[in-house]
């Protein structure tokens, strides 16, 4: 009987062995699929990543050659540009010389304007005081218009005030006399009706 069940035990421990360790087979092949599944995708990912920098290094080397071609052309133009620069050069150096005896000449001519100028400045300026002084009187003259204006419309606005409040107090009377003709009417209509 003893033996029976060491050995029943036994079987019942390497059962649970076995259950054990295919559960944790089970376990790690689903992590490793999942660990496999998440490495195709990545080399997936990485390839078209690859053939995404390939087609823009192939765009790249393209452009790259139309700047070497453009760079070129560049370089062609600044030559003839500086050629030009150099001629325009020449020719600045010899038009100086014409161009300090032209400003000498004007010089001395701006100079007399000048002195023109400021003598018809002076005379504006004066002309210049002299209106504006017109000008302040004139709108001192038109303020005192507006104020004498505004005293008269504040008199008149204070006279239609008046005038309404006197108004409004004879409506109010009015309209008590009419309250008691009508209360007195009413009474006597009252008296009337409780006599029939």
């Amino acid at each position: 009987m003893v033996i029976t069940q060491l050995e029943d035990d036994a079987t019942s421990t390497r059962e649970d062995i076995e259950r054990a360790s295919e559960h944790k087979t089970r376990r790690l092949r689903e992590k490793y699929e999942a660990e496999m599944k998440d490495l195709e995708r990545s080399e997936r990912q990485a390839l078209e990543k690859y053939n995404e920098m390939k087609a823009r290094l192939t765009e790249v080397d393209g452009e790259n050659e139309c700047y070497k071609v453009q760079l070129k052309q560049k370089d062609q133009e600044i030559a003839s540009l500086k050629k030009l620069t150099d001629k325009m050069h020449q020719e600045r150096d010899r038009v100086s010389d014409i161009i300090r005896q032209e400003f000498a000449d004007r010089l001395v001519t701006t100079d007399e304007e000048n002195k023109r100028l400021k003598n018809g400045m002076s005379e504006m300026k004066a002309r210049h005081r002299i209106e504006l002084d017109r000008q302040k009187e004139h709108i001192e003259e038109i303020r005192k218009q507006k104020d004498e204006e505004m005293e008269e419309v504040h008199k008149r606005v204070k006279d239609a005030i008046l005038k309404k409040e006197e108004i409004v107090t004879q409506i109010k009377q009015q309209y008590q006399a009419a309250q008691k003709r009508a209360d007195h009417l009413e009474f006597c209509y009252s008296s009337r009706g409780s006599s029939f």
